[in-house]
């Protein structure tokens, strides 16, 4: 067994006894059969023969990871699939660790889940990315040896995660954007990337209410623009009376991954009220633009603006009065 940096753990000739992981539910089920469960319900506990070495080892607390690994070594890589941010950090950590770190290529690398979230509209990125993944609670045998198995560090020590407050990109970065285009037939050396002040092309990103996770069995959606309808129509017609500008507007809700990532690696300009969608500006080609709606509540938050200045996008974050009958002229304005 190989600790890095007290960050994560590479362990040899290993045993995990399936038995030994007690939980009330396998994972991956529809969300619509979950409706209302406990979070709690989606981990397991991991008892103490979980994790069988080939040898005895005594492992001081203190030179294990400061995370989820040092509770039982432990296991379990705290992620909600519903997020798309967390769902870009987990997948961040795994490509670096393989392609960087260990020089194994990704697609030969399988993936296992050691929580039971349910199934999750992201889930299609791991399997586009890597050889496989596969949850512990699918697991039809009492133990399963492991040649090698790395365990992830948690969201916290992601190069995305929000905590490591950073002005550029991390390491690969751009070579991991790179791969999830290509992975989605899109393939980025190939398309233009100079801006043209002639065909700007603008998206607006509108959100709809949709069942995201267990605890919200409405689906509603918070942070929407009230008078929606109102704003596209009036930006419609202003932007109509500019022939370099293309404006657009949709909602990710029901569209498939690809289709999320063919529209943003078009935009110039995207813009949207704060919410997990506007991760794709990660997507972006780079020197183009993010603005962000929000309200007085939001305008504090960096999220976004973060991963704006990490992708090289010039980011903008415009206050609205949502339900305000001049906001799509602020809008407009911003």
């Amino acid at each position: 067994m190989i600790i890095f940096n007290k960050l994560f753990i590479k362990t040899h000739s290993i045993i995990l006894q399936t038995k030994f992981a007690k939980g009330k539910r396998n994972g991956g089920e529809d969300l619509n059969k979950v409706l209302k469960q406990n979070e709690n319900d989606e981990y397991f506990h991991f008892e103490k023969d979980f994790i069988q070495f080939s040898c005895n080892i005594l492992l001081p607390i203190e030179i294990l990871p400061n995370s989820h690994l040092s509770d039982i070594f432990s296991s379990v890589t705290l992620y909600h699939t519903w997020q798309n941010l967390t769902i870009i950090n987990e997948t961040t950590i795994a490509f670096i660790f393989y392609v960087d770190f260990f020089r194994h290529d990704p697609k030969s690398v399988h993936i296992l889940f050691l929580d039971t979230h349910p199934k999750g509209n992201l889930e299609v990125l791991w399997l586009q990315l890597f050889h496989s993944y596969i949850r512990l609670g699918h697991l039809n045998i009492s133990s399963i040896f492991y040649k090698e198995l790395i365990w992830s560090p948690s969201q916290a020590q992601s190069e995305l995660d929000l905590k490591q407050s950073r002005q550029k990109a991390p390491s690969y970065f751009f070579d991991f954007r790179q791969y999830i285009l290509e992975k989605f037939n899109i393939i980025y050396s190939r398309i233009n990337k100079n801006f043209n002040c002639q065909n700007i092309n603008i998206f607006f990103l509108v959100r709809h209410n949709y069942i995201a996770y267990p605890r919200n069995p409405t689906g509603e959606i918070k942070r929407q623009l009230i008078n929606e309808n109102q704003i596209l129509n009036e930006l419609i017609l202003k932007f109509q009376n500019f022939s370099s500008i293309h404006f657009t507007f949709n909602h990710f809700e029901q569209l498939s991954m690809q289709q999320q990532l063919s529209i943003i690696i078009q935009t110039d300009i995207f813009i949207g009220m704060h919410g997990a969608s506007l991760t794709d500006v990660l997507f972006m080609k780079s020197n183009r633009a993010l603005i962000q709606f929000a309200t007085t509540a939001w305008q504090k938050q960096t999220h976004f603006e973060q991963m704006a200045l990490i992708n090289n996008i010039n980011y903008h974050r415009c206050l609205i009065l949502n339900g305000h009958s001049t906001t799509a002229q602020t809008i407009f304005n911003c």
